[in-house]
C-alpha cells in the first residue's frame, strides 16, 4: 500500500524539478541561467522542500482521517517553515516562493482527498481547498509575513515577493506597523490574498479557489502530455499557452503593463504557429531570446510558478489514477 504522505511529498519534488529542467522561453533551465540565479539553486529548491511538503501531506491525511480540523492545519506554519528550510541553508536564492504559496495549500487538498477517495479527484481537491482556506487564521497571516521578512533578510534584492501589497499601506511589509495592524484588524490569510487578488496572480488562485490551476492548467497539460515520458514537452507547450492568455503578473511588477501586453502577443503568435502544425521552433527561439535581453527583468516567474502547480496535479493523477 502506498504512504501517501511520502509518495505526495516525492511527487511535490519532482514536479518542481521537471518545471525548472524544461526548456521554457525565458526562465532558467539546464542550459541557461541568470547572473545571480541558476538551476542548481532549483535543484536545491526542490530537494530543501522535502519537509515542508511532507508535512503538508501528513496534515492532509490527518484531515481526511478526522484526527485534525482545517482550523489546525496551519497553512502559514507551513509556509513559513518550508521558506525557511528552502531559502536559509545551503541555498540562499528566492527561486520557489510563488511555488511555495501555491503548493502547500494544493498538497494538504490532494492528500486530504486521495485519502478519502482512494484516487485523484479535481472535485475532492476542490472540496478541500475550500475548507482549508476559508478556516485560515490570523496566525496564518502572521506566519506568512515572517516569511516574507525573511526573505527580504536573506536576499534583499529580490523584491517583487512582496510588492503585491504595496497597495495596501496598512498592510505594506515595509509598513513597521504591519503585525500589530494584522493582529488589529484580525486578518486571516484568506482575507488578505482576496484583498490582493486583483494585483497578484497567486492571491487570485487562493481567493479563486484555484481556479487556473485546476481548471485551466492542468486539464490543458493532462491533453498535451500522456505521460513522463512526453511531459516535458507538454510542459513547454502550456507554459507558452497560458503565457500567450495574460499577461505574466511578474513581468508587470519589475517591467510594466504594457511590457507585459507586449510579451503576451508574442506567446500568443508562437502559439498559433503551434496550434497550426507549422513549426514554432524559430518563433519560440525569438521569444525566448526577446525575454532574456534585459537579464532577468522579463522572467515570466508567476508563469512558472502555476505551471509547476499543473505539473503537481498532472503527476498525481498519474500516481494515483
Amino acid at each position: 500500500m502506498k504512504s501517501t504522505s511520502w509518495r505526495l511529498s516525492s511527487i511535490g519534488q519532482l514536479s518542481i524539478l521537471l518545471e525548472a529542467s524544461s526548456p521554457k522561453p525565458g526562465n532558467v533551465n539546464r542550459q541557461f541561467g541568470f547572473s545571480d540565479t541558476d538551476y542548481r539553486h532549483f535543484l536545491a529548491s526542490a530537494s530543501l522542500m522535502s519537509r515542508g511538503l511532507h508535512m503538508s501531506a501528513s496534515r492532509g491525511v490527518a484531515l481526511a482521517e478526522g484526527s485534525l480540523s482545517c482550523s489546525e492545519t496551519n497553512i502559514g506554519e507551513l509556509i513559513q517553515m518550508s521558506a525557511q528550510e528552502t531559502f536559509t541553508g545551503i541555498n540562499k536564492q528566492n527561486t520557489i516562493l510563488g511555488t511555495i504559496l501555491l503548493y502547500i495549500p494544493l498538497v494538504v487538498a490532494s492528500a486530504a482527498a486521495v485519502t478519502q477517495d482512494g484516487s485523484y479527484s479535481t472535485r475532492g481537491i476542490l472540496k478541500w481547498l475550500k475548507e482549508i482556506t476559508e478556516n485560515t487564521s490570523v496566525d496564518d497571516t502572521v506566519e506568512l509575513y515572517k516569511t516574507f521578512h525573511l526573505i527580504r533578510s536573506t536576499n534583499p534584492r529580490v523584491e517583487e515577493s512582496a510588492s503585491w501589497t504595496d497597495s495596501h499601506s496598512r498592510y505594506d511589509i515595509d509598513n513597521p506597523h504591519v503585525l500589530d495592524n494584522i493582529l488589529e484588524d484580525g486578518l486571516t490569510l484568506q482575507s488578505l490574498f482576496k484583498m490582493s487578488a486583483d494585483v497578484d496572480e497567486i492571491s487570485g488562485e487562493w481567493a479563486n479557489n484555484f481556479h487556473l490551476t485546476l481548471s485551466q492548467i492542468f486539464p490543458y497539460l493532462d491533453k498535451v502530455a500522456d505521460n513522463l515520458e512526453n511531459l516535458e514537452e507538454g510542459i513547454v507547450q502550456t507554459f507558452v499557452w497560458l503565457l500567450s492568455l495574460r499577461p505574466d503578473g511578474l513581468i508587470a511588477k519589475k517591467a510594466g503593463e504594457k511590457r507585459a501586453e507586449e510579451i503576451r502577443a508574442l506567446a500568443e503568435k508562437t502559439m498559433k504557429a503551434w496550434n497550426q502544425d507549422t513549426g514554432p521552433l524559430e518563433l519560440m527561439k525569438s521569444l525566448d531570446e526577446e525575454l532574456r535581453k534585459e537579464g532577468n527583468l522579463l522572467n515570466p516567474g508567476t508563469t512558472a510558478d502555476l505551471v509547476s502547480a499543473g505539473i503537481f496535479c498532472k503527476l498525481v493523477a498519474l500516481d494515483f489514477p
